[in-house]
């Protein structure tokens, strides 16, 4: 494309060169001309008289719709879906909320999920144990125990102001070491349960000390016990389940203080002592708290049974009168005065739930005979009128009643297929 002349103005030439691009095979008319050369006003008013035309031309041909609007359009596109119309799980109210905190059950099911040393299980904090290195009173010695269940000794201990002179030392603790063969055996009473100090190796944050968490059923502490507690080689065996955040050099353990990280051969009885104290400790506070029995609406209900079956427990519990949260409770037996009836132990011993035909679900059964020793059990009927009875249903109403009643699902659950 050539400029027409040297002295043509820029504006003049570029109309020029755009006729020649927008020409088409038909030769330019005056008409045409003559509308680019029109003013702006009566552009305007050409092309809005041009849109009607066009418009009513449409309207008559249906054939001038493009082909793009006549093609099928994706469901997508023509209806789609308003974003205040996605479905979203429903949160729950105050009240919901509210009930669910008295569920014990739902409790436990919704605490954190956390892995278990031993079997690499994930399961809620609540049905893992806590375990840390605790130090034997004199010595370097540190123990893998359930410090979960020991708080309250272990704080003692800590809190317990030396001598004045300063001369005598804590007592050591009686341990009794059993063989691998030696079947372990349960304690009746807490004479041979060791006393122990709080441990020297701590995390770096004050104040909190370093744990795992384990599944506490009796024969797998019994199993492990037996390896872990072995004498002998560079390391002990316990390091098995010390993590590599605890070693150094990320960790505070030392590799000078490995080797006084032991595991004692009583540890299943210890776990078992620690536990029922944990048990009896909770449940005191409610037989303390919530005296009376068969208030309407109350925490406990008398259920008088000839003899422990699942049919004499069913008929006992349809005689009660409907409750708020009914289904959250659970039945407590406590076994018989004498220990004459063998047979009615045995029963005792079978039953695991009962139907409550008030809600039409089950609730556990809660053997105590067999949960606690004869001494705890004893000890809990001369401090407490209401385990004069031989079964009792128990509601929990707050906290203190949820967390005793997990306590006992983790009770029932560490002796589950133990031989006692």
């Amino acid at each position: 494309m050539e400029c027409l002349g040297a002295r043509v103005p820029y504006a003049k030439w570029r109309l020029n060169a755009f006729r020649q691009l927008l020409v088409t095979s038909q030769p330019l008319t005056a008409h045409t001309v003559k509308r680019i050369s029109t003013s702006r006003q009566n552009k305007m008013d050409e092309s809005a008289s041009k849109t009607s035309t066009e418009t009513n031309d449409h309207v008559s041909i249906p054939d001038s719709i493009p082909p793009s609007q006549r093609l099928p359009q994706s469901p997508l596109i023509a209806h789609p879906r308003p974003a205040h119309d996605k479905s979203r799980k429903k949160r729950p109210s105050p009240g919901d909320a509210s009930l669910l905190s008295k569920n014990p059950w739902a409790v436990a099911l919704a605490s954190p999920i956390r892995m278990c040393t031993i079997t690499g299980a994930r399961l809620p904090s609540e049905l893992l144990g806590t375990w840390g290195l605790v130090r034997e009173p004199g010595t370097d010695l540190s123990y893998m125990l359930p410090v979960g269940l020991m708080q309250d000794s272990l704080t003692s201990n800590k809190n317990q102001a030396p001598n004045a002179s300063g001369t005598e030392q804590p007592p050591a603790p009686q341990i009794h070491p059993q063989t691998a063969a030696t079947k372990p055996r349960i304690p009746e009473d807490g004479s041979e349960a060791p006393e122990f100090t709080p441990p020297p190796i701590r995390n770096n944050r004050p104040g909190r000390q370093l744990v795992i968490r384990m599944t506490e059923l009796l024969p797998t502490i019994q199993a492990i016990t037996a390896p872990l507690s072995k004498k002998g080689g560079k390391k002990p065996p316990v390091m098995r389940l010390v993590p590599f955040r605890w070693k150094h050099p990320q960790g505070p353990v030392k590799p000078s203080q490995e080797k006084d990280l032991l595991w004692l051969e009583n540890t299943p009885d210890i776990l078992v002592r620690s536990m029922r104290n944990d048990v009896c400790k909770k449940l005191g506070a409610i037989l303390a708290k919530y005296k009376r029995v068969g208030t309407p609406n109350g925490v406990w209900r008398a259920l008088d049974i000839p003899q422990y079956s699942n049919a004499a427990l069913e008929e006992a519990l349809g005689k009660l009168e409907p409750v708020e949260r009914m289904g959250d409770g659970c039945v407590l037996l406590l076994g018989s005065k004498s220990a004459t009836d063998a047979e009615s132990a045995q029963a005792e011993r079978s039953v695991d739930s009962v139907a409550l035909s008030q809600t039409g679900s089950n609730v556990p059964v809660f053997d105590l005979s067999v949960l606690l020793a004869d001494t705890d059990l004893s000890s809990l009927r001369a401090s407490h009128a209401q385990f004069e009875h031989n079964a009792l249903f128990f509601r929990p109403e707050e906290k203190l009643g949820v967390t005793a009643m997990i306590a006992l699902w983790k009770m029932k659950r560490l002796l589950a297929g133990a031989e006692l």
